[in-house]
């Protein structure tokens, strides 16, 4: 995918920005920091410049929008990993296991601040989108830490809250930015919204099906933990066996064995191409908002991040896809490349404000 705009190599100037913008003289907290800003795709930071696109904003304030709600993220996966008890976080150790709990609930608290000393500056608006957003985040973790629920809706709600807010705070930053106002940034949150819900279930799916290797931590963490997903909810509410499994599950985890049991059913049983094709129908919706949007290169940046998502569906680890879904997922995960490919021409658009 071409967006016209000069390579970015590791995307320098923006690893740059986030070391100044937590740059402290605690030696020890440098430590924790040089091991927290290590890694990930900076997914969000490339959807605040793809969808400040629509016009020609100031370089710096999308530059530290995008730092901001990196930072942002960082620091909630560093308390997420605390929550679960997750040892692994890309492939490498969570931050807490190498350092102690105490160091790493500061280090995403100082991480938090150091967003919002980025965004201080910038208009009032997206001050308020940011802190909306991680009031959402966190209502979402408490949810999904509360009772158990089987219902699909809450499973929405949770996602929405947890995974979507700061994707959706993302685009809307960007699209401030970029000069979207009323309709247009309503149709941008939309399509936003949609996205954060495919990119959760489409993990839900990896943690199920996926490799290690292929995810960066071990797989069925969520069963595990007895944290019920779209597929998992799926087959709770379809299968004769549903209410043996809802029983174990509202004891909490299931253990490995049990874990893996469940998880061959939910690809024999169907539960998870009915996840697939809720992807694809999200896909749909998240695309149609698009079409509101005003024509040009941003617009189509978005959709090719849309399609990118995809890509992951190709690698599915459970026997025998049903005909028609993988018919679906070939084309559109092809056609988008692979989504490292995809988020790196965000990246590259971000780097262009960067480096003014």
């Amino acid at each position: 995918m071409t967006f016209g705009y000069v390579q970015l190599p590791d995307l320098e100037e923006l690893e740059e920005l986030l070391s100044l913008a937590t740059a402290s003289r605690v030696c020890a907290l440098q430590r924790v920091l040089a091991h927290a800003l290590t890694g990930g795709k900076r997914f969000r930071a490339a959807l605040v410049a793809t969808a400040a696109g629509f016009a020609s904003p100031d370089p710096r304030a999308v530059a530290r929008a995008a730092a901001a709600m990196e930072l942002i993220h960082l620091a909630s996966l560093i308390h997420d990993d605390i929550i679960d008890e997750a040892a692994f976080r890309r492939a490498r150790p969570s931050l807490y296991r190498l350092f102690g709990r105490v160091p790493a609930v500061l280090t995403g608290d100082y991480l938090f601040a150091s967003a919002f000393n980025l965004i201080i500056d910038l208009p009032k608006s997206i001050l308020k989108i940011v802190t909306r957003a991680i009031r959402f985040m966190c209502e979402g973790e408490i949810a999904e830490l509360g009772e158990k629920n089987f219902d699909v809706e809450a499973y929405f709600d949770r996602v929405r809250k947890k995974t979507a807010s700061l994707i959706v705070a993302s685009c809307q930053c960007g699209g401030i930015l970029g000069n979207l106002r009323g309709a247009e940034l309503q149709q941008l949150e939309k399509y936003a919204l949609n996205l954060g819900i495919v990119f959760q279930i489409i993990d839900d799916i990896l943690d199920l099906t996926g490799s290690p290797e292929l995810i960066g931590k071990p797989s069925l963490q969520d069963l595990n933990r007895g944290i019920v997903t779209l597929p998992v909810i799926h087959f709770l509410n379809t299968s004769e066996e549903g209410s043996a499994w809802r029983e174990k599950l509202a004891r909490g985890g299931l253990s490995p064995e049990e874990a893996r049991e469940l998880a061959g059913r939910l690809a024999s049983g169907g539960s998870l191409h009915y996840a697939c094709k809720v992807v694809f129908l999200k896909i749909k919706l998240a695309l149609g908002a698009l079409e509101f949007l005003p024509a040009g290169r941003a617009r189509e940046n978005l959709r090719e991040i849309a399609w990118g998502l995809l890509t992951p569906l190709r690698n599915l680890n459970y026997p025998d896809p049903a005909e028609e879904l993988a018919k679906k997922i070939e084309p559109f995960s092809r056609g988008a490349g692979n989504l490292e490919k995809v988020i790196g021409g965000g990246q590259e658009i971000l780097g262009a404000f960067l480096r003014v």
